[in-house]
This record gives structure tokens, C-alpha cells and sequence, in this order.
């Protein structure tokens, strides 16, 4: 064989060496690629759920901007309201005709608590309005209930909310009152039956005083002692002189039983001593004859 012949037989033998070598290396590194392509193909369906979850939340959170910006108007926050007049509900706040105050605005309050939160309290119109503060009068209907529940201090006002918040508050009033209707229905209906219920008793009491006698009833000598003392006792105090009557008449009759034993006895001892006297038995004999 030529000497360049085996050349050529020594690079075909190493290149056949390095195309095994590179081979097994390709296998690796394409398996390699494989199982990450497979992992990022999940990993890209669950991200894909995820950024849709995150779309939904980034829409809703817009949503609730575009709310806040346009449709709860302008607002205006820890301003101090204090309670003016509590039975009507009127309220004195800290805001006036610097901030734009008009005797048309309806303004909605609510109450800042502490750690931040808020409580809706209701529609108010400003009755008076100075540069710096006015006075607010309630667009509905308070109780004292309502208004002992308000704390004055820091309020948030604003000028407008959204109609679903003022349909639903709306509702809720509806509802409020028509409570009110019926808790004052059963009020009056329980004032009714606590009135029958007090001349009931009234009756009771009069109707007892005839029976056992009381200071309800007439004192005046005119009408029978059952009226004025009360028929049980009256009846007490006749069958009480009953009795000491019986007991008399008892006694009046063994004190005649008595007398005719007493009269008959001597009766006897007549007859015995006439007996013995002189012509006593005549006598005897004529008083048998008659």
C-alpha cells in the first residue's frame, strides 16, 4: 500500500474514533435539550395560567380606579365632624366654601376608625356653609339609636358614590323602615294590651274587694255592710252571729228543759204530799176525774 494511502486509512480510522465520540455526545446533549424543552413546555402552561389569573386581578384592580377616580367624585379626608344636634342628626365638619361647598351638594359620610377602616353613615346636605366649616343636615330619617352609634372625630366626605351603592343603602333603608313600621306597630298594639291589661287588673281588684272587702270600696252608711266590707266577710260575720244565736237558743232551751224538769218534779212532790194528807185521796180522785 502506498504511504499515502495509509494516510488516508489512519484519518478514516481516527475520524471514525471522533464521529463515535461526538455521536454519544450529541445523544447526551440532545436528550439534555429534550427534557428541558418538555419542562418549559409546562412550566409555559402553568405560567400561562397564572398570567391569566394575573390579567383578571390587573382588570379588576383598573375597574376599581376607574371607580375610584369617576364615579366616587371628589372626596375629602380626616376632616373633624363633630354631632350638633343629636336628636335630628345635624352634624358640624370641618370643610366650607373654601372646598367648594355648595347648598346643592349632597355629601356622603363616612366614619374613619382606627385601624383605617370605614363605616358608610348616610347622605347629608349642608344647611349652613361658612369659609371654613358647615352644618350638615341628614337626608333620611335618623332615631336616637342611629345616631348614639356615630363617634365624632376624623370623617371621609365625598360628593358622589356609585348608583349600585346608592340603590343597595336605598334598599337597606326601605327595609330599615318598613322595621320601624312594624317594631311601632307592636308597640302601640303592646301599649293597647298593657292598658286592657291594667283595667283588668283594675277589675280584678274591684271585683276581689267584693269578694274579701278592700279600700276601693264605699264607705258610706247608706248601702248594705256586703258593700262596704265585702261579701265573705259579711257572710263570716252573719254566719258568726248564727252561731252565737244558735248557742243562745241552745242554751234557752235546756234552761227550759230544765225549768220543766224543775216544774215537774214539784208537780210529783205535790201530788206525793197531798197523797198524805186527810182526804187527799178524793182530791187525787178528782183530780184524775178531770
Amino acid at each position: 500500500m502506498h504511504n499515502l494511502g495509509k494516510v488516508f486509512a489512519f484519518l478514516v480510522v481516527i475520524a471514525a474514533i471522533g464521529a463515535a465520540v461526538l455521536t454519544s455526545k450529541l445523544v447526551v446533549v440532545r436528550n439534555s435539550w429534550t427534557a428541558k424543552s418538555v419542562a418549559l413546555r409546562k412550566k409555559t402552561a402553568a405560567d400561562a395560567a397564572k398570567i391569566e389569573a394575573l390579567e383578571l386581578k390587573i382588570d379588576a384592580l383598573r375597574g376599581e380606579v376607574f371607580r375610584a377616580r369617576n364615579l366616587w367624585g371628589d372626596f375629602w379626608s380626616n376632616v373633624q365632624t363633630n354631632i350638633q344636634v343629636p336628636d335630628q342628626g345635624i352634624l358640624l365638619v370641618n370643610i366650607g366654601s373654601r372646598e367648594r361647598l355648595t347648598p346643592d351638594l349632597a355629601l356622603h359620610g363616612f366614619e374613619l376608625g382606627a385601624d383605617g377602616s370605614s363605616i358608610y353613615r348616610g347622605s347629608f346636605s349642608p344647611m349652613e356653609i361658612a369659609d371654613g366649616n358647615a352644618t350638615l343636615k341628614p337626608n333620611f330619617r335618623v332615631t336616637p339609636e342611629d345616631v348614639a352609634e356615630w363617634k365624632p372625630g376624623s370623617w371621609r366626605w365625598r360628593n358622589a358614590i356609585p348608583s349600585g351603592y346608592i340603590e343597595n343603602i336605598d334598599g337597606q333603608l326601605l327595609a330599615v323602615l318598613a322595621q320601624e313600621e312594624t317594631l311601632g306597630d307592636r308597640r302601640r298594639t303592646l301599649a293597647g294590651q298593657n292598658v286592657l291589661l291594667e283595667q283588668a287588673n283594675e277589675g280584678l281588684k274591684q271585683r276581689e274587694a267584693e269578694l274579701l272587702g278592700g279600700d276601693v270600696l264605699a264607705k258610706s252608711p247608706l248601702v248594705g255592710t256586703e258593700f262596704r266590707d265585702g261579701l265573705v266577710p259579711t257572710i263570716e260575720r252573719t254566719e258568726e252571729e248564727r252561731n252565737r244565736t244558735l248557742e243562745n237558743v241552745d242554751e234557752l232551751r235546756r234552761k227550759v228543759r230544765k225549768k220543766q224538769e224543775e216544774i215537774d218534779t214539784l208537780k210529783s212532790d205535790n201530788a206525793a204530799l197531798a197523797r198524805k194528807l186527810p182526804g187527799g185521796a178524793p182530791t187525787e180522785a178528782r183530780k184524775s176525774s178531770r
